[in-house]
């Protein structure tokens, strides 16, 4: 069933009040029945775009001609899935185009009568909705066009420079228009079933431009949302999401080559430097604030681990391009701050607040996510360095976290989620990264268990191309771009030091890629986009939230550069669609159940612990005390 516009407002969009909300979202063709993955429709707003379309239709529907329905001589007697979706859309458009009689080649019998919904969008907005039913399909879709065209305006150009969606609900069945074309959409989503190192090679390109234009063009930071159905930017710049993409554009760099890049990374790192705190009397010194309201014009009082330990990837990586030592020496100053930050037995406060008093409050919970984060930074910073400082400190979440696997396996959570993919491929990484600054067996041990664990946890059914390559428990684009890079790490980890079986992890990020391409904004894709060039090569969230983040783009762009060399040629990866009879039950006389998610995206950010309300609420509770000192 195309899920179509169903967005929801993110945390960063629920706050911006004082913004234009995005634009008011289509519902859902066949979602006016039933929740869609626990979220209830509108139902007021659904009834009140039901009776707008209504009231068009019964103005409009008499002056819409009602062609007669003709079959060709030669019937053809069995169709492919391509051919059948290319003559719903053509026999749709001759009906659209008003003439006296249209020839309909589908010669499908069903023991269901066949319903059909056909919407029409143009510029980004719904423009018409027309639904018709009978035994013959023919008739069904030439009833559903019609309602469409009136509700459109009557005319013979009404749905002229629009893009059709058709729905037949009750036979599993969707498609969209494309080029003349019709396209398979599975929950609004156009799944490629095959792709090769062209492709990608086209999706890293579209990618890097989208990148490019996520810069706030004055600061040079990075915006984290684009509500591409709205076509804004929230009103934020992210430390971390700069830092991410300043990180990508230095991959990038080293791809192609191209000096404007990496220029770019340091008009980055300059924004990035700028958020950093040097006020030793607080004790906050290294640390990086959160984000920059661009209303208020000043940064938000909260210093993340997170933020700190990813800003630190980047900044080593310009001093060992660049050589420069400011880079190196904020990327220590941090590291030491987030010394300060760690707890006796290696777990690591999460962030700092402070609402505008002279102390700071240290947040209690624990997260995964940043104990992670902190470990591969304070790492990378002694491989950096050299400083044993660092080493030491490493070492100590090192064996924190070591403990949390031999004592409760791989499959990882904490304060903030479940076990879940995001919290235990965190500690893969970091414990990874551990490994490489130590050589440590013991830990490259668990590194390799846990790994192999969380690869079981992917999803390997090519029949359910909805789902396929994505892991249990992580729903957005974000979850699966983190985890194609993760893997993608791994991966490259294993050829360096000839270990055996490194396929595995390369299949997994082929397989998870594929996910990916099926959340990334493309002339495809874009239809319900006003703006659809700013758009592309942006991965969107979910079905359900339509809006671009900037570190989607950013994970699988780094899976995509790492495995690039590493790829054949020809496909990487072929996926073989059902026939047709059996992918609309047309034998049965019982209505396929629809292919709706069986889970909940709750929390699946491999960035942040926390992005909804009732987890922003549970971080109330803090220790009102003074920093401690590094």
């Amino acid at each position: 069933m195309p899920i179509l516009g169903c967005q929801n407002k993110s945390p960063a969009e629920q706050s911006a009040a004082s913004q234009p909300t995005a634009s008011a979202a289509a519902p859902a063709p066949g979602a006016k029945d039933k929740k869609q993955r626990g979220l209830l429709i509108d139902r007021s707003a659904e009834k009140a775009d039901a009776a707008r379309f209504e009231d068009k239709i019964k103005a409009n529907i008499a002056k819409v001609p009602d062609p007669k329905i003709e079959s060709p001589q030669n019937q053809s007697p069995d169709l492919d899935n391509a051919a059948f979706r290319g003559r719903v859309v053509g026999l749709v458009r001759q009906v659209a185009a008003g003439p006296e009689k249209v020839e309909c080649d589908l010669p499908l019998q069903s023991k269901r009568p066949f319903r059909a919904v056909v919407w029409a969008y143009k510029g980004g907005e719904q423009i018409a909705r027309g639904e018709g039913s009978d035994g013959s399909l023919c008739v069904a879709l030439k009833g559903a066009a019609r309602q469409a065209v009136a509700a459109a305006g009557g005319e013979r150009d009404s749905l002229a420079g629009s893009r059709l969606v058709i729905d037949l609900p009750d036979h599993n069945e969707s498609i969209l228009e494309f080029e003349g074309k019709g396209l398979e959409l599975v929950q609004g989503l156009v799944p490629p079933r095959t792709y090769d190192k062209a492709l990608l090679t086209k999706r890293i390109e579209e990618g890097k431009n989208y990148l490019m234009r996520v810069f706030d063009a004055e600061r040079n930071g990075v915006h984290k949302y684009y509500y591409a159905q709205a076509d804004r930017f929230e009103p934020e710049l992210h430390t971390i999401y700069t830092a991410s993409t300043g990180l990508t554009l230095i991959k990038l760099n080293a791809y192609n080559g191209d000096k404007g890049l990496l220029d770019k990374a340091k008009s980055a790192a300059e924004f990035m430097l700028s958020m950093q705190s040097h006020n030793e009397a607080d004790h906050t010194a290294g640390a990086f604030f959160y984000t920059f309201d661009l209303q208020r014009k000043q940064p938000e009082r909260k210093l993340v681990v997170g933020t700190a330990s990813k800003t630190i990837f980047t900044l080593l990586e310009l001093h060992g391009l660049t050589k420069d030592k400011k880079y190196l020496d904020a990327a220590t100053l941090s590291a030491d701050w987030l010394i300060s930050m760690q707890r006796p037995d290696g777990s690591v406060r999460s962030y700092l607040t402070n609402k505008g008093g002279e102390r700071w409050m240290v947040s209690k919970k624990e997260s995964m996510l940043y104990t992670g984060q902190v470990l591969s930074a304070l790492s990378r910073v002694h491989r950096a360095t050299g400083n044993v400082k660092y080493l030491n400190a490493a070492a100590q979440t090192a064996g924190y976290l070591a403990g949390k696997v031999t004592n409760g396996g791989c499959w990882l959570g904490d304060e903030y989620r479940k076990p879940n993919p995001i919290s235990s491929s965190w500690v893969i990484l970091s414990m990874l990264d551990f490994v490489k600054a130590t050589a440590d067996e013991k830990f490259e041990g668990l590194v390799l268990r846990c790994a192999g664990e969380l690869l079981g946890k992917q999803r390997k059914k090519p029949e359910d191309i909805y789902r396929h390559g994505r892991w249990q428990g992580s729903l957005s684009s974000s979850g699966t771009g983190w985890l194609a890079e993760v893997y993608s790490e791994l991966y490259l980890y294993c050829k360096e030091k000839g270990k055996g079986d490194c396929d595995k992890y390369k299949d997994a990020v082929v397989r998870a890629i594929r996910q990916i391409m099926q959340y990334t904004y493309t002339p495809e894709s874009s239809f319900m986009l006003k703006n659809p060039e700013a758009a592309s090569g942006g991965v969107f969230w979910s079905v359900m939230d339509r809006y671009v983040r900037t570190d989607a783009v950013c994970h699988a762009m780094n899976a995509y550069l790492n495995m690039l060399p590493h790829l054949g040629e020809g496909s990487l990866i072929d996926i073989p669609e059902r026939s047709l009879a059996e992918r609309m039950a047309l034998a049965s006389d019982v209505v396929p159940p629809r292919d709706d998610d069986d889970e909940r995206d709750e929390q699946d950010d491999p960035e942040e612990p926390s992005k909804n309300k009732a987890d922003d609420a549970a971080e109330d509770p803090v220790e009102k005390a003074n920093t401690p000192k590094p």
